[in-house]
């Protein structure tokens, strides 16, 4: 990252400065985009609702024919504000977050056409990592949750690997170190019954066995 940039900021992970928090969350109300630290990877945050944010999330990532956002939550009660979450998918919220499991489920609430899956589906999860559950929670809403990536390049685990790709288009930029996992989150759809695997992750297909098998 560039040195002494007026938008780039160090911040602990577990004692984040309140100030900055509030910063980083003001400019996602505001319209703003934030490139915020999660358990996985670090992400681009900004309001789900918002077209003009999912648009520009789109352009900076150059991403081209691809539908579906990642949605981020501070808690259970945000997610059920925008989609629904019962059954066997509330049993592995409750066993895996926060975490590095995202849950495709029922949409409730209409978010922008970039984020939404097919037929009127969101990828969910909530984070296991204190700046970010600290920045939704003081935002009041969910936020986006993609990588800070070009798309086609590999996700970033640091700071600097998301300044260097999509830095300079983004309006804050916060550095808790390296991410706690290597790997992307796993996915699963839960929208479908038995519930299926979409994507291999973090968490592992052996330690989803027990609900995959109810």
């Amino acid at each position: 990252m560039t040195a002494g940039s007026p938008k780039c900021f160090t911040v602990d992970r577990q004692n984040p400065d309140p100030e900055i928090i509030q910063k980083a969350a003001e400019i996602i109300q505001c319209g703003g985009i934030v490139i915020l630290p999660t358990d996985t990877a670090y992400g681009l945050a900004g309001n789900p609702a918002d077209p003009i944010v999912v648009n520009r999330i789109i352009t900076i990532k150059e991403r081209l024919g691809k539908a579906g956002m990642p949605v981020l939550a501070a808690d259970i009660s945000q997610v059920r504000v925008v989609a629904e979450l019962e059954g066997l998918a509330y049993d592995l919220a409750m066993a895996f977050w926060p975490g590095a499991l995202t849950l495709i489920l029922p949409a409730l609430r209409t978010l922008s056409e970039g984020v939404q899956g097919p037929n009127s589906t969101l990828a969910l999860r909530v984070p296991d990592h204190p700046v970010a559950l600290h920045i939704i929670y003081d935002v009041g809403f969910v936020v986006t949750g993609t990588s800070a990536n070009k798309s086609g390049e590999p996700s970033p685990h640091t700071a600097n690997a998301a300044y260097s790709q999509v830095g300079e288009q983004v309006d804050l930029v916060l550095d808790a170190g390296p991410t706690q996992h290597c790997s992307a989150s796993t996915i699963v759809d839960c929208t479908v019954e038995p519930p299926r695997l979409v994507r291999s992750g973090a968490v592992s297909e052996k330690a989803l066995q027990p609900w995959f098998s109810k």
